[in-house]
């Protein structure tokens, strides 16, 4: 996870606040919801798009008692407790919950690696070091590496490094907490 912060007032928010908010499914698919919305949401509102992520289906088709289990533990515990932390402004007599200013100010990524993937920074310490080892060999003209001229090596090397990073950030702006759609686990494992 990193937390992009511009505002000084949001370091407020504790990393371990954070952490443990993300560590839980139902806390991590509340706050997606909320900053997708960016406004006052009922709690009923909530429940009902949690649950409809958790359960793999669309709101309408979600049972009475899909729908209060997941209302029941935000009430009870997640939306008090998030509100003690400062992610978000609930309101439980109004029943309603939006995000904390300092929550609003923070971006979110969650690097969601499947079993069989590489991390980024795995990703480019090979990188690095494949491009390290062909300049390298380039250097001391061992074939085929002279059939193109050293600073052509130093194009193909900047050419990897460029493909790569506009790969991430289109990847890392797919696994951002609050964008369009389902949450970054969900666009991942389906």
């Amino acid at each position: 996870m990193a937390a992009n912060s511009t505002d000084p007032e949001s370091e407020s928010l504790s990393n371990d606040a954070l952490y443990g908010a993300l560590s839980q499914k139902r806390r991590r698919y509340a706050l997606h919801y909320l900053k997708q919305r960016d406004e006052t949401v009922t709690v009923q509102n909530l429940a009902e798009q949690v649950a409809a992520w958790e359960n793999g289906k669309p709101i309408e088709e979600l049972t009475s008692q899909e729908r209060k289990r997941v209302y029941i533990a935000l009430y009870q515990s997640h939306l008090s407790t998030m509100d003690g932390e400062g992610l978000v402004d609930y309101d439980d007599d109004e029943g309603t919950v939006e995000l904390s200013e300092s929550m609003q100010e923070i971006d979110l990524y969650l690097e969601v690696v499947p079993e069989q993937s590489v991390p980024w920074s795995l990703y480019y310490a090979g990188l690095t070091l494949a491009n390290g080892v062909i300049l390298a060999l380039a250097w001391f003209d061992v074939r085929p590496f002279t059939m193109l001229p050293d600073l052509g090596w130093g194009a193909v090397v900047l050419v990897t490094f460029g493909v790569s990073a506009f790969a991430q950030f289109y990847y890392s702006r797919q696994m951002r907490i609050g964008d369009e759609g389902p949450p970054p686990e969900l666009e991942t494992s389906g």
